[in-house]
């Protein structure tokens, strides 16, 4: 008869909770990549719009049960989890059920052991992490200050010349990563630009310069206003710019 009952099957599709993990390793994945689950195997009329229906028209308690059942006994657990939590959260993301609480909360951990910042959470994740933990800029991301070299003890750069630029930062691998650079003006003065892909659509590389951030004097002050901007090591960062970022990962 397998894990469920023909009373339970008829709840949540068996297909469904046959893919919760891979349906969680698609959510971790679009969270690294800051979109939406692109997989069609997971849009709406296949995978969440059943099991939605399921949740209108059928016990709620019986489908968090088989989802949370499912999710437990999967083989692996914690992407099972996850996929099994975003089931329940799509629906509604303010459940008082204990059992989706407690897969809520592991979901929670584990992105967080997968190093996503708290950045890639929704507003009602970063919510839930903070009702129950205090706070997300320590317990989450792990974050913590520290001193940066003052200007008259700031460590020497390799210079730029004159029409010259040099890549400081990657928010993320090439070629989807957006790419900060320095660029040394001919008339004099430094600039930071960004690279990064136009759209998702279109994954073009274009240039925007940070007009915001000015001209820099020399290349240690546009270290450091780049250090003071991003606040925190992104995903690559040269050995100039690395003693300029006033909060650091633990």
């Amino acid at each position: 008869m397998g894990m469920f009952s023909k009373r339970q099957r008829t709840v949540v599709p068996a297909t469904v909770l046959g893919m919760l993990a891979e349906y969680g390793r698609a959510v971790v994945d679009a969270r690294r990549a800051g979109r939406p689950v692109t997989d069609p195997r997971f849009d709406w009329s296949n995978f969440l719009g059943p099991v939605h229906m399921a949740m209108f028209n059928s016990d709620k308690e019986a489908m968090i049960g088989e989802l949370n059942d499912a999710a437990i006994n999967a083989t692996d657990r914690d992407l099972a989890t996850v996929g099994a939590y975003r089931i329940l959260a799509e629906f509604s993301d303010s459940l008082d059920d204990r059992r989706y609480l407690k897969l809520y909360d592991a979901s929670l951990d584990y992105m967080r052991s997968l190093g996503l910042s708290s950045g890639h959470l929704t507003g009602h994740e970063a919510g839930r992490w903070v009702d129950t933990h205090g706070d997300l800029q320590s317990s989450f991301d792990g974050i913590f200050e520290v001193a940066v070299p003052s200007p008259a003890e700031a460590p020497s750069a390799k210079p730029i010349g004159p029409g010259k630029t040099r890549r400081l930062a990657l928010t993320g691998p090439l070629p989807d990563g957006n790419a900060f650079y320095a660029e040394h003006r001919t008339e004099g003065g430094y600039i930071v630009f960004l690279e990064g892909p136009w759209s998702v659509e279109d994954p073009k590389r274009v240039r925007e310069d940070q007009t915001r951030m000015g001209v820099s004097d020399s290349l240690p002050d546009l270290l450091r206003a780049l250090g003071e901007r991003l606040g925190t090591p992104p995903y690559w960062v040269d050995e100039d710019l690395e003693p300029y970022f006033p909060r650091r990962r633990a």
